[in-house]
């Protein structure tokens, strides 16, 4: 299968767990600071499944980004800065999953608090991601 290809099943792949790892924040974080056990149960109940969602699709957009770029783990230059960006967000993003999956739904609030921190960082690296990855492809 040729470059092209994979670069189009790279975009596709990659956008899908984005997504759910921003819903997922969205929603973790209204459930953090909504009053009222229901209504907070059901945004974290969101957000629970955005983040399973994001971190079993990350692999699929890891998996194809290596495709990609013909296996190369770390790259030089635009590369290098577009794989530091990846490599971080992809282990906080694994991470915050396996975390959620073993906690469930409810985690007490001091552990979500800190979690949150930990989310917010994984997207601002996934943002760093993106835009190196958007000058990568030359847009």
């Amino acid at each position: 299968m040729s470059i092209l290809f994979w670069s189009q099943v790279h975009g596709a792949t990659t956008h899908f767990p984005i997504a759910f790892l921003f819903g997922g924040a969205l929603f973790d974080t209204l459930g953090f600071f909504r009053r009222g056990a229901e209504a907070s149960l059901r945004y974290l109940s969101a957000g629970f499944y955005s983040i399973l969602v994001a971190g079993l699709g990350s692999f699929a957009a890891v998996v194809s980004g290596l495709i990609v770029n013909g296996w190369k783990l770390v790259g030089t230059g635009l590369l290098l800065q577009h794989h530091r960006y990846v490599w971080s967000a992809f282990a906080l993003t694994v991470g915050l999953t396996t975390w959620r999956a073993v906690v469930g739904y409810n985690p007490s609030r001091p552990a979500l608090a800190f979690y949150l921190v930990v989310l917010f960082l994984a997207c601002a690296l996934v943002g760093g991601a993106g835009w190196t990855g958007g000058h990568l492809v030359g847009r």
